[in-house]
This record gives structure tokens, sequence and C-alpha cells, in this order.
């Protein structure tokens, strides 16, 4: 004796199996992603990040050296120092800093150079003022020259007008 309704049985349990299938699908599917992605995800933020740290450390090392720079252009116009030799200092530091910049995007490359431009153009510029220190205190004894000349000129047209009235 068969049940009436054993092909809407059949039916029912074949479409419940289908269905629980692709619910234990979904779930082992979920439960593998939610275990594979962030592992794949980890390891790119922690290249991500051990980049950054690379990038922070190598900007640290350049703002220590930029401020090395800057103490050294200060200390060009003191009393008493060579400033040839800091100024090829400097210089030297410089050139070092190009060749340590971090090899990264265009637009910090850019910014690296333009900053090293900037203190090259900077040390010339103090170079330039140093030289022109020298050059005012000349301009300043040429003055006091001057000064001194019209008054031995003012003398000597004085003892020439002297001369022609005593020669009459």
């Amino acid at each position: 004796m068969k049940p009436i309704n054993s092909k809407d049985r059949n039916k029912a349990i074949f479409q419940f199996t289908i269905l629980l299938l692709i619910t234990i699908c979904i779930v082992i599917m979920a439960v593998f992603f939610d275990h594979k992605v962030p592992l794949k995800e980890n390891a790119y933020l922690r290249s991500k990040m051990k980049n950054t740290e690379y990038l922070v450390s190598m900007e640290n090392d350049f703002a220590l050296k930029m401020e090395r720079i800057k103490s050294l252009i200060d200390s060009m116009d003191a009393p008493g120092v060579n400033s040839d030799y800091i100024s090829q200092l400097i210089s030297t530091r410089l050139a070092e800093m190009q060749t340590t910049m971090p090899p990264d995007s265009t637009f910090r490359r850019m910014m690296y150079n333009n900053i090293i431009q900037s203190y090259l153009e900077l040390k010339n510029a103090k170079a330039a003022l140093i030289q022109l220190n020298d050059v005012q205190t000349e301009l300043d004894e040429y003055s006091q020259l001057i000064e001194q000349y019209k008054t031995d000129l003012a003398q000597s047209q004085r003892d020439l007008d002297l001369c022609r009235r005593l020669s009459y």
C-alpha cells in the first residue's frame, strides 16, 4: 500500500535536500571566507604598514639631516668661522641627502628635491650675504677716505686761493 501523496512527499524531500545542501554550502563558504580572506588582508596590511614605517623612518632621518644643515647654515656667519669650509660641508651633506632619498612616489621625490634645492639656494644666499658684509666694510672705509679727501681738497683749494692772492 502506497500513500496517495508519495509523489508530493518525494518532491518535498528532494527540495528539502537541495535547500539543505545549498544552505550548508553557504555556511561552509562563509566560514572559509571568514578565515581565508582576513589572512590575505592581514598580510597585505602588514606589508603596507612595514612600508609606511620605513617611509616614516626615512622622513625622520631626512628631517634630522635638514636640522643639521640648518644649523650649519646658521653658523656660516659666526665670527671666526671658516665659511668656505662650512659651505663645502653643507654641499656634501646636501649631496648625501639626495642620494639617500627614499624610493617612493613622484610627489615625495619632487618634494625632497625641492627642499634640497631650497637649502642649496639658502646656502648660496648666505655666502653672498657674508661677502656683501665684507663689501660693506670696504664701502665704509672708502666713505671715510672720500670725506678725508674732500677736506684735503678743500684745504688745497684754500691754499691755492691764498697763493693766487699773494702772487698778485
